[in-house]
């Protein structure tokens, strides 16, 4: 089963464009550096950090819409493609993952720059 993937470029503009979104971290990661003031403060309202095995009732603790959009993100993508599998499977219709996790994010990311 495919699931939703996105790459920088598509990560970058929900960021930017400040989407209503939930940005869950698996794993520590900081993504401050990468981005202004104005949008740092829409990255403080968005971020959760969790576990994996936490997140699916850490979002149905939120009351969300079953397709608001739940973005999550690891070091490596391998944890965060289950994690929206299991999402997937709870009814959430608007959950991706970053193929290749963070790593990739930022390889990516150096290359657009």
């Amino acid at each position: 089963m495919m699931f939703n993937t996105i790459g920088y470029f598509q990560f970058n503009n929900l960021i930017q464009g400040r989407i209503p979104m939930l940005l869950v971290l698996l794993d520590n990661i900081d993504l401050a550096p990468w981005f202004n003031q104005v949008t740092r403060l829409h990255l403080e309202n968005i971020v959760v950090h969790s576990k994996p095995e936490e997140v699916l009732s850490l979002v149905q603790e939120r009351k969300l819409p079953m397709h608001y959009a739940v973005l999550v993100l690891d070091n490596d993508g391998i944890r965060s493609a289950s994690t929206v599998e299991a999402l997937e499977k709870a009814g959430f219709t608007n959950a991706y993952y970053v193929k290749g996790g963070f790593t990739a994010l930022a390889n990516e990311r150096t290359q657009q720059i």
